[in-house]
């Protein structure tokens, strides 16, 4: 399997703490509260000003609990800076996807409609991160593939993958072998995207049209029209999805995936799925397969006070470096946290699982 940037996921968390941020002022420092002049105390304040109002930090309240530290959350989202690569959908619409993907519930979601909508929550999960284009087969009710995308590839086409996935329906045949040439076709005339260039090759059953009957299969020229696009550099996941695939089948998909140049690791190599959830992680895992790391990290907003910060990766702390040694540092701008040194080769390495920006609580600094 050719080594491709792996998936960090990203539990960001803000937390609200004023026994770890500024202090309330009162007191006159022997721990009663009373007194005149400082108002310091010893952390036993009421938690009010002079006038008997709530301190506050601009509209954030602040409790003199010290010992509530990170007992308040409030997510803040963040997304990861690198490189968006191009993932162009190829997608099996022939007549089969109207099968209930239960079997045992004829009156259950078809296959078109359970992956229309899984289609639709990665993208839009993911159109920020990945250029998403999206094409299909057959493009008549029959085996034709018509010329070019049913969406272009480019960022935030969520919408626009919405609107087709919506307005099409299944229908025809499998003719996989020129949905694949086609997607080759399409990559030949865009740049070559240093991020990546994929496809995600999705269907339920096995490929056919080919020669004078439609149903003769084309197992050898769909994995010919695979293998032409791993020599243009272009990979191809494999996706199976339902409960179609019998020992040919599986086969297929085996050598489809090996073809491809990014199988899954383990048995079977091609990504399979009989079910929503099923498909649902696996749409995930192959995105988060492609998106390329970077060392930093856009804040959906900035933290109250920029400075009362806890940075971790893998829950151990990292510490602020404004000189952009070794650690961490709010660059390019006060809503960018970017790594350095050490830090940022560990995220890149791909052994970070979790990344956690904490607000309130002050963590380290080098310089």
């Amino acid at each position: 399997m050719s080594k491709v940037a792996p998936q960090i996921a990203l539990v960001l968390g803000l937390m609200l703490c004023a026994g770890c941020g500024p202090q309330p002022e009162g007191g006159d420092g022997d721990g009663t509260g009373s007194g005149s002049g400082s108002n310091k105390d010893s952390g036993t304040s009421s938690g009010l000003d002079d006038a008997g109002q709530p301190l506050t930090d601009g509209s954030l309240i602040l409790q003199p609990d010290g010992g509530s530290c990170g007992n308040q959350t409030v997510p803040i989202s963040v997304m990861n800076l690198g490189d968006p690569p191009d993932m162009l959908i190829v997608l099996d619409r022939s007549g089969s996807m109207t099968t209930p993907v239960d079997l045992f519930n004829p009156f259950g979601a078809t296959r078109w409609t359970t992956m229309r909508d899984a289609l639709k929550t990665l993208t839009a999960a993911r159109e920020a991160q990945i250029k998403f284009g999206g094409s299909m087969f057959p493009t008549d009710n029959n085996c034709a593939v018509a010329a070019g995308t049913r969406v272009p590839i480019a960022l935030n086409q969520a919408g626009m993958i919405a609107t087709w996935l919506n307005g099409t329906s299944p229908d025809g045949n499998t003719p996989a072998h020129l949905g694949l040439s086609q997607a080759k076709l399409i990559y030949d005339g865009l740049p070559v995207n240093p991020a990546g260039r994929y496809v995600l090759f999705a269907t339920d059953g096995e490929p056919n049209c080919g020669g004078a009957m439609m149903d003769q299969a084309t197992e050898t020229e769909t994995l010919a029209a695979i293998t032409a696009l791993r020599t243009a550099g272009i990979k191809t996941y494999v996706l199976g999805f339902g409960n179609s695939f019998g020992s040919t089948g599986a086969a297929f998909l085996t050598q489809a995936a090996t073809a491809g140049g990014v199988p899954r690791a383990g048995n079977p190599n091609y990504y399979a799925a009989t079910s929503a959830t099923d498909l649902q992680a696996a749409l995930n895992t192959i995105a988060g397969g492609i998106v390329r790391p970077s060392c930093s990290y856009m804040l959906a907003s900035a933290p109250p006070v920029p400075n009362d910060v806890l940075v971790q990766l893998n829950g151990m702390a990292v510490p602020r470096t404004t000189q952009h040694t070794d650690g961490w540092d709010y660059h390019p701008d006060a809503s960018t946290i970017t790594f350095f040194g050490s830090a940022c080769t560990q995220v890149m390495s791909g052994n970070i699982t979790s990344v956690s920006f904490v607000y309130g609580c002050p963590g380290p600094k080098i310089d």
